[in-house]
């Protein structure tokens, strides 16, 4: 039962942070130079296969409150409406892109992702696969 608490804690903590990192990859999609970029189809396709995982053992629980059935609903909306690139390319690389070095609006919203995640798993002594 506290393992199952925990558990359940763990992917609505999860879910929350998949949730902001889509809906900030769905503001990128109309953006101008990320909507064709690598990274951008790179993000979204690594976040769309973590939250796989965490949406089957969401849809598992019965006990999941109201608001996060709501929240995964309104994920499953996002998720229908983000298109991957069909050329994508590396906007850095091709001299577009005029970030400064290290800095890409993309991979910031997976490394928050990937620092929340690390963060959880510590809290609840679980491995980080990252």
């Amino acid at each position: 039962m506290l393992k199952t608490r925990a558990t359940q804690k763990r992917n609505i903590t999860l879910l929350r942070g998949i949730s902001y990192v889509f809906s900030i990859l769905s503001y990128l999609q109309n953006e101008p130079l990320c909507k064709d970029c690598k990274a951008f189809m790179d993000v979204l396709e690594s976040i769309r296969d973590k939250f796989v995982g965490i949406e089957i053992d969401v849809n598992k629980n019965r006990d999941i409150p109201q608001g996060i059935r709501e929240l995964l609903t309104n994920i499953y909306v996002v998720l229908a409406d983000l298109r991957i690139p069909g050329n994508p390319v590396k906007q850095k690389m091709l001299g577009n892109c005029h970030l400064p070095s290290g800095m890409c609006l993309a991979k910031s919203t997976k490394e928050f992702y990937e620092k929340l995640e690390k963060s959880v798993n510590e809290m609840e002594g679980l491995p980080n696969n990252g």
